[in-house]
């Protein structure tokens, strides 16, 4: 974060600043937000951070949970919510993907497993199938790597597609007419609005996944196994930013699961502010998070087979036009879409949901 977002962040959030006492002095309020900070972008424990900044332990625990209340409360509104959709955002996000070769597409979808610690009673709920204890963070991500919706809390053990069958996300996109209005003939076949999954999800008129991999696939499926991949990284890269920017994220959360959830939502709220002002990631963070990634485990996804004749019909539309743009050589070559992390498609079982950009 350079000097000029630090300076909006310490605007945003003035209610924490606090009064001189009697007693003592109040802690200045761009100090409380550096604590913050730092807090949010090293995994260093609380007691180190308050020596760095020389507060008490406490203090700094404090200081963050406030920080990152105040960072929902006044940068949710504008940075992350997005529904109901208008048509002039409908119109920003397929741009977008219509750059990285995937017309009528709206965002990409995905699951993130962070690291927590949660409650002995709690933990077989939050045990995951790579065999760890994670919360599932569900995010559609446009093709800027900017969080559009985002889901947090749901135990680790619970499928992506899952979360995403009884998320407030789903019951949106079928409400909202504009997404089959604005339909667009490609291969004679009205196409509307989709969002794009990977294997794991439950194929539909409004979310597109790959083929299934089988021997005898076609040339025009194998293509467009190959342009939904390369558009849907973008997804995977907005995980690997947010926890390389907040490596707290990235290592995992050692805080209350109450506050670890506080902690996942103004991260990404912050983490779409800063995209918003072009604050770069460090390359050498990106590193860092690629090698946390590589030492855990990552088993192969699960694939739900499914069938939906509207949506099959969509798909073969796609596959077309994909093959035939590749044969008159405007869709060859690879496509460049950022910073690529090394994040994994996630999947395990059912659990609780809570839907984060839906409430304050």
């Amino acid at each position: 974060m350079d000097r000029k977002s630090f300076n909006i962040v310490c605007k945003m959030v003035k209610s924490l600043q606090r009064r001189d006492t009697n007693m003592r002095k109040a802690i200045p309020l761009e100090k409380r937000v550096a604590i913050a900070l730092y807090a949010l972008g090293s995994s260093a424990e609380y007691r180190s951070i308050a020596n760095l900044f020389g507060v008490g332990k406490s203090t700094v625990g404090l200081v963050l949970v406030e920080f990152c209340k105040e960072i929902w409360r006044f940068f949710w509104p504008l940075y992350l919510k997005n529904f109901p959709l208008s048509s002039e955002k409908i119109n920003e996000y397929v741009k977008g993907f219509e750059i990285l070769g995937f017309p009528q597409c709206l965002g990409a979808i995905d699951g993130c497993h962070i690291e927590i610690h949660p409650s002995t009673e709690d933990a077989i709920d939050y045990h995951n199938y790579k065999g760890w204890y994670s919360t599932v963070l569900l995010a559609l991500v446009d093709a800027r790597c900017r969080f559009i919706y985002i889901n947090v809390g749901a135990p680790g053990r619970c499928n992506d597609s899952q979360i995403y069958e009884k998320s407030t996300l789903k019951q949106q996109l079928q409400e909202c007419r504009l997404l089959k209005d604005m339909t667009k003939k490609i291969s004679n076949v009205n196409i509307p609005i989709v969002i794009i999954g990977d294997s794991a999800f439950r194929f539909s008129d409004s979310l597109m996944k790959p083929y299934p991999f089988h021997l005898s696939q076609t040339s025009e499926q194998k293509r467009f196994n190959y342009v939904l991949s390369k558009s849907r990284r973008v997804v995977e890269n907005a995980f690997g930013q947010l926890k390389a920017r907040f490596r707290r994220i990235g290592k995992g959360i050692d805080n209350q699961m109450g506050n670890a959830n506080l902690i996942i939502k103004a991260s990404c709220a912050l983490h779409n502010f800063l995209n918003e002002n072009n604050d770069q990631v460090n390359d050498k963070w990106i590193t860092a998070a690629q090698e946390l990634e590589k030492r855990r485990q990552c088993p192969e996804t699960a694939v739900s087979f499914d069938y939906n004749s509207k949506a099959e019909e969509i798909r073969q539309a796609l596959s077309l036009h994909f093959a035939a743009r590749d044969v008159d050589g405007v869709g060859g070559g690879d496509i460049s879409i950022g910073t690529e992390s090394v994040m994994q498609p996630d999947s395990a079982a059912d659990g609780i949901i809570e839907d984060a950009t839906m409430s304050s």
